[in-house]
């Protein structure tokens, strides 16, 4: 009986190895095929481009403004863990179409960006979006800079280490300081060597689930289903897609927004705050918390918004965000 046991286990850990890249995930850097000579855009938002930085190639999209008038700021948006650049698009266009300069981009290992074979922490982004800036080398002085989720930490961090470029914040459902958070339980099974990025894909691959339409208001409308679609599409085309998002769990600090506060409320920088006060990952008592940590700061909160606001509820976000450029 003993022998049997012995060899089970013996072939059980020599089926796990023989297909160890299929559980796991694969090495290297990764890229999305992309074919540059298609005619099709990636996105709505305008002609995609890209840009080989230090850990990869990088999918951006540039709008600069036609008015002497605005020219001397740019608008930077950093969205998210998963949804790449596209949660931003009505607020990107909107402010394209009233003539402001404005700046996309995917972080690394999402959208169309490629996925370099290391920590997916804070200042991977950071750093990602400051080189950005530096290749481009855009005649601007200062950036106001549009931050969601997990893309709040991303330019809270940004303003610490560079102050004299930013002019104005806009964190919209920020991390940074208090979210919903994976069980122990579960954070230990991911840790397993090939189990856990064999549960964690066989997880997110199951994209409509109970989890993710609990962070929208209106998951049975078409916005919902939209961006299903282009979730399962990047899971499909992007073999670094996963392999970044389980690092980023692993190895992202989503409560060090706390962190920055210090060093940006002494700049008494203009900071708008949105949220949605039905959001499930990162409860509306987080933005009257950063509200008044940055008193130089306004909050906007939307009723009926959930964590999914930017797509759901665009209008409102759109209308606090012009009045707020307008007003300060």
């Amino acid at each position: 009986m003993l022998l049997i046991i012995t060899i089970l286990i013996i072939a059980g850990i020599g089926l796990i190895y023989k297909f160890r890249e299929g559980l796991a995930f694969r090495y290297g850097r990764l890229s999305r095929p992309y074919n540059p000579t298609s005619s099709t855009t990636l996105t709505q938002m305008g002609t995609d481009q890209f840009i080989e930085l230090s850990f990869g190639k990088v999918h951006y999209i540039y709008r600069p403004s036609t008015s002497s008038s605005s020219s001397s700021t740019l608008n930077i948006f950093v969205h998210g863990f998963s949804i790449s650049m596209e949660i931003w698009q009505d607020v990107f266009q909107s402010l394209v179409n009233d003539n402001h300069s404005c700046l996309i981009f995917d972080l690394y290992g999402r959208g169309w960006s490629d996925a370099p074979f290391v920590p997916m922490n804070v200042d991977l982004f950071v750093s990602q979006l400051a080189e950005l800036l530096y290749a481009l080398n855009l005649p601007y002085k200062k950036y106001n800079l549009y931050g969601v989720s997990m893309g709040g930490v991303i330019i809270q961090r940004f303003t610490e280490l560079y102050p004299s470029k930013v002019s104005k914040l806009v964190l919209c459902c920020s991390a940074g300081l208090d979210l919903v958070t994976p069980s122990k339980i579960l954070m230990f099974l991911l840790s397993i060597p090939i189990i856990g990025p064999a549960l964690f894909k066989l997880f997110m691959q199951r994209s409509d689930n109970k989890n993710v339409r609990s962070q929208w208001a209106y998951p049975d409308r078409d916005e919902y289903k939209k961006f299903v679609k282009l979730f399962q599409k990047t899971c499909k085309e992007h073999p670094g897609y996963l392999r970044s998002l389980f690092s980023t769990i692993f190895d992202f600090d989503f409560r060090s927004g706390l962190k920055s506060v210090e060093s940006i409320e002494k700049l008494n920088l203009p900071i708008l705050i949105i949220w949605g006060d039905k959001d499930v990952l990162i409860p509306v008592e987080n933005a009257y918390r950063y509200h008044k940590l940055y008193k130089n700061s306004s909050l906007t909160i939307i009723p009926g918004a959930n964590h999914s606001l930017l797509i759901e509820h665009s209008q409102q976000a759109i209308e606090a965000i012009k009045t707020f450029l307008r007003d300060t």
